[in-house]
């Protein structure tokens, strides 16, 4: 049975190659985990991750072949550990940027993401793929889709709702890329 599984799609390669197909293009799936889990803290205003798309091996394999980013999603679990009802936005910044609070993440950075609404203490909300489509704000997706297309590199920023004390934590938080690759 094991045999049959390796033999059929070879001969289908072959097959393809007799003719004078070859596969010119494809997709390649990057995920980049975010630490688990991590805390949004309303009081602080924004915290920062440092994204390297290079450090994942299918991204810096097919780098030269990139075409274009065909999806993209920011998932995970978001858990309100105290406080009231808020919203969690992800900001975006080509390179690697620190930038501190809130209010200089927003005037400094594009919105990537959001916002999604937790509510109050022990509200938990699962955003995948689907939901996430939703959130996205066009001006900071080409940011993400330069930097994916560019040198690999990006700061993403998490800010809870401005002036709400509250702390989100995020499990299992990820951002996943479909990128379209070819000759």
């Amino acid at each position: 049975m094991r045999n049959l599984r390796l033999l059929l799609p070879c001969l289908g390669l072959v097959a393809l190659t007799a003719t004078g197909c070859f596969i010119a293009s494809g997709q390649i799936f990057v995920h980049f985990d975010l630490p688990t889990p991590f805390s949004i803290v309303g009081a602080d205003g924004a915290d920062r991750e440092f994204v390297d798309l290079n450090t994942i091996h299918d991204y810096a394999k097919h780098k030269d072949k990139l075409k274009d980013v065909s999806d993209l999603a920011v998932v995970g679990r978001f858990t309100n550990q105290g406080g009231p009802g808020g919203t969690v936005s992800v900001y975006i910044t080509p390179g690697s940027t620190s930038l501190s609070g809130a209010a200089n993440v927003v005037a400094g950075a594009t919105r990537l993401w959001g916002p999604a609404s937790i509510g109050a203490t022990g509200s938990v909300v699962n955003i995948g793929w689907n939901e996430s489509a939703k959130l996205f704000d066009p001006a900071g997706k080409q940011v993400l889709i330069d930097a994916a297309k560019g040198d690999g590199t990006f700061t993403i920023y998490t800010i809870g709702t401005p002036g709400v004390v509250n702390v989100i934590q995020v499990d299992n938080g990820g951002i996943i890329l479909v990128i379209s690759a070819g000759p």
